[in-house]
């Protein structure tokens, strides 16, 4: 996905810190977070279609937030 890395934004030794990756992770996560919300107001509600809406944006949102957290988010430290 070339449009995630944005780039290096600075090294530590030998570990190379990216920024974009980073980002897009913590915006996945907190949209994931604000569909929480949105599910607990849909339960109170008894909103049935925004219950559906709500537990797909969880489950998709949050999904890619931790894959690519766990898949490119971390630095890989050098050898």
């Amino acid at each position: 996905m070339p449009f995630i890395n944005t780039g290096e934004l600075f090294n530590i030794g030998n570990t190379t810190i990216h920024i974009g990756v980073n980002t897009l992770s913590l915006l996945m996560l907190l949209i994931a977070v604000v569909a929480v919300f949105a599910l607990v107001n849909s339960i109170r509600a008894k909103n049935i279609l925004a219950i559906i809406f709500s537990v797909g944006a969880i489950a998709t949102f949050g999904f890619f937030a931790l894959a690519t957290i766990f898949t490119f988010g971390y630095p890989t430290l050098g050898h």
